[in-house]
């Protein structure tokens, strides 16, 4: 039977993002960093191949069922984008829970896509962190709303991007990509996020590279680390609706240097990116190519270091910030 030379769908498009080697804006450094072009899956993000993973493993699971389930999370941006994207092309009903205050793009691509987006109020918002232990998290908020709607209508289902394993087993895939292009790694630099990203492609990694340095990085702005969140007098912290990856994270120590970016650093590199490299990647891109750079200065001459573009400039255009 002859090869397909067609897609049956977009969702094909998922992964195999290119990796493409810097040339402009880490000339100041003597090694090579390359980046993988995450904006470039179908949806702009990075977040298109979790939204698959999670979809298709709870289905096989036995949790959700096409044309009757509704996925319920909440989101920031760019999970909730993949998941109206995915999960619309899945034939599933899909409800973002977002806080106030999310660019106008982000709410009107989910939109598009087919997603219902329910703003939370502020006084929504405050009552409900007085109900978390971990109330640090712009998140948590939705997160308790999501349980409570599981909880209380039928067929609907949280898909828990910040615990899901489905999260950083996709990433494992992301992290052979890597190795495939590359026969050697010495460094990767990530945003910590909900931390599915960091954890599955150090994961992949290191099983190539034991030594493997691992930066990640996470906005200046963040009063309480979000490493230190989860990790209290020696303990580590698991709830409903905090923990997760993230202690995961903690529990295998996966981290070697943890950098805070500000704003000004990673809007900045994300400009050069465009202007310097054709790159049209967003703000969290920046961050992680200025996280690169550091620690290509500390591993040195000849050293190979990894970092990845999450999504698209084009979610920024009305403000810009660096936010995980």
């Amino acid at each position: 039977m002859p090869a397909r030379k067609f897609l049956a769908s977009s969702l094909e498009l998922i992964g195999n993002t290119p990796l493409i080697k810097l040339r402009n804006v880490a000339s100041n450094t003597d090694a090579e960093i390359y980046v993988k072009a995450e904006y470039l899956n179908p949806s702009g993000s990075i977040k298109d191949r979790i939204a698959l993973q999670m979809i298709l493993d709870a289905e096989s699971q036995g949790k959700i069922k096409r044309g009757k389930t509704t996925i319920v999370e909440a989101s920031t941006g760019n999970t909730g984008i993949a998941l109206s994207y995915v999960g619309t092309m899945l034939g599933y009903k899909v409800r973002i829970y977002i806080p106030e205050g999310v660019s106008r793009e982000g709410k009107e691509i989910m939109e598009k896509y087919g997603a219902e987006v329910v703003i939370m109020t502020k006084q929504e918002e405050q009552s409900l962190k007085e109900r978390s232990i971990s109330g640090g998290l712009v998140e948590i908020p939705g997160r308790l709303k999501c349980l409570e709607v599981e909880k209380n209508e039928k067929d609907t289902f949280w898909i828990r991007q910040f615990s899901n394993p489905s999260n950083s087993i996709a990433h494992e895939k992301t992290g052979k990509e890597i190795l495939d292009a590359l026969d050697s790694i010495d460094g990767f630099t990530a945003s910590i996020g909900t931390g599915g990203t960091l954890l599955g492609i150090t994961r992949t990694l290191r099983k190539s590279n034991a030594s493997l340095k691992v930066y990640a990085a996470e906005p200046a702005a963040t009063k309480i680390p979000l490493l230190s969140q989860f990790k209290q007098q020696g303990k580590i912290i698991r709830t409903e609706v905090s923990g997760g990856i993230i202690s995961d994270i903690i529990e295998e120590e996966i981290v070697d240097k943890v950098l805070k970016i500000n704003d000004q650093e990673a809007v900045e590199m994300a400009g050069r990116l465009v202007k310097e490299e054709g790159l049209f990647c967003g703000i969290s891109s920046g961050a992680n190519v200025y996280a690169a750079i550091q620690l290509a200065k500390e591993l040195g001459k000849g050293s190979r270091i990894v970092t990845v573009l999450p999504d698209s400039m084009d979610r920024y255009l009305s403000e810009q910030h660096y936010t995980t």
